[in-house]
């Protein structure tokens, strides 16, 4: 009843979302709504004219949209329950900038997660603003969304959550061991280790139904295993960035859907001054990476000051670094080879996170090189280039038009006392009067 007083009726909602819509497409510039809805049929099953019932929403806002370019290239999406009088499902689609802020990007409102409601989200999703190709979307493996994304054909690469992968794991095995040890292998960096753990595993549950190998049969490495993704995830494994907006918008998800819909514009428009206001306090303070990459290079650093690098190539750009760092008596040392132009390290931490690994780190101050050109773009903090609009507008957004600064005697634009063209005339009159 309360909340039927503070938002209104759950039927009503549905009428009053095509004012939302029509006011949001007005007065919020580049606003993007898909609506879709289905002819509404009597309870004698004759077709009424002029009615039409809810099927599907798709939105997102020109902010959003313009603020992707400028994040990393990984999308996570997911799905959650919105509870009421109607259930339905609100799905979200979440980008990330090198400022490490989470950006929500797209919102639908859909009827279950099956393939064609996700089809539809995957489709808007990729023409208003995902354009990009080589794009990495992070899932929970949802059958519809594998479904969605295999039939759109869309260029992206569809890699899991390690987190539900491990949950779909213990629901078969019932194993906590079983499952720390594929979460290890999840998050593993050498392909060689990550072998000879899998090896390990596979030994210890011979005579499971299905064995391991039938169970990850079903799943290419590189679409679980850090070891093989080629650098697509930038080091996300999980959907965690979609779980926390979903635990933001948790309260909202008991609306009826029209408020569900405002809230958030209202949540982005108090999000976005919040984000460059916490990015001009760091560029302030000097800071060009997020806190994670630098104290990851700082340690790096440390690191590197115990390696040895040996030249093998300086038009290649290639070494190979050994490390001496907390070696037990009679274990060799290990060395690694670092490719630069290609931007490549055989302990593949440079490739998987972006960012310089301890190895090239040891190169670069070895030759002089300045490190910080390696550091991938996207997780560098924006000082050119980034939105200049930095929260949500509307045409009630009245920006006052300065006059233009005029010289005080004569009254005109353009020019000053030294500049003025009367300026003699004026200066004499003064001086008269001053006189008298």
């Amino acid at each position: 009843m309360a909340i039927q007083q503070l938002y209104g009726d759950w039927d009503e909602s549905y009428n009053e979302l095509q004012s939302w819509i029509s006011a949001m497409v007005e007065y919020v510039p580049g606003t993007v709504v898909d609506l879709q809805t289905l002819p509404y049929r009597g309870p004698n099953g004759e077709l009424e004219l002029g009615k039409r019932v809810f099927r599907r929403l798709f939105w997102t806002f020109d902010p959003c949209v313009r603020a992707f370019s400028h994040c990393k290239p990984v999308v996570q999406v997911d799905g959650t329950w919105l509870y009421g009088k109607y259930t339905q499902i609100l799905l979200i689609a979440i980008a990330q900038d090198g400022n490490g802020n989470v950006l929500p990007i797209a919102f639908a409102i859909v009827e279950s997660e099956n393939s064609k409601s996700w089809a539809y989200f995957i489709r808007n999703l990729r023409r208003h603003v995902v354009k990009q190709d080589n794009i990495c979307i992070i899932s929970d493996r949802s059958k519809g969304l594998v479904a969605a994304i295999r039939q759109s054909e869309v260029p992206w690469r569809s890699v899991y959550c390690i987190r539900h992968i491990i949950v779909n794991f213990h629901n078969e095995y019932k194993n906590k061991d079983w499952r720390k040890r594929i979460v290890n292998m999840g998050y593993e960096l050498e392909p060689h280790r990550f072998r000879h753990k899998l090896a390990r595993l596979e030994t210890d549950m011979a005579g499971c139904k299905p064995s391991l190998t039938q169970w990850l049969s079903s799943m290419e490495p590189w679409q679980w295993a850090q070891c093989f993704d080629e650098g697509y995830r930038y080091g996300h494994m999980t959907t965690n960035l979609v779980e926390a907006v979903n635990s933001v918008l948790r309260r909202t998800r008991h609306l009826p859907i029209s408020a569900v819909f405002s809230a958030t514009f209202y949540r982005l428009a108090t999000l976005m001054p919040k984000m460059r206001l916490k990015q001009a306090k760091q560029l302030e303070a000097g800071h060009v990476y997020v806190e994670k990459i630098r104290d990851a290079m700082k340690d790096n650093t440390q690191r590197a000051r115990l390696m040895n690098v040996e030249l093998y190539s300086r038009n290649l750009e290639t070494f190979r670094v050994t490390e001496y760092i907390s070696r037990r008596s009679g274990i060799p040392p290990r060395s690694y080879g670092v490719d630069l132009r290609n931007r490549r390290c055989e302990c593949r931490m440079f490739q998987v996170l972006r960012y310089p690994c301890a190895h090239v780190v040891a190169a670069c101050a070895t030759y002089s090189l300045n490190v910080e050109q390696y550091i991938d773009d996207s997780l560098r903090r924006r000082v050119k280039g980034k939105p200049k609009i930095t929260r949500i507008r509307n045409d009630m957004d009245v920006r006052e038009q300065v006059d233009p600064q005029r010289y005080t005697i004569c009254r005109t634009v353009g020019h000053n006392r030294n500049k003025c063209p009367n300026g003699n005339v004026y200066t004499g009159q003064s001086s008269r009067s001053e006189r008298n």
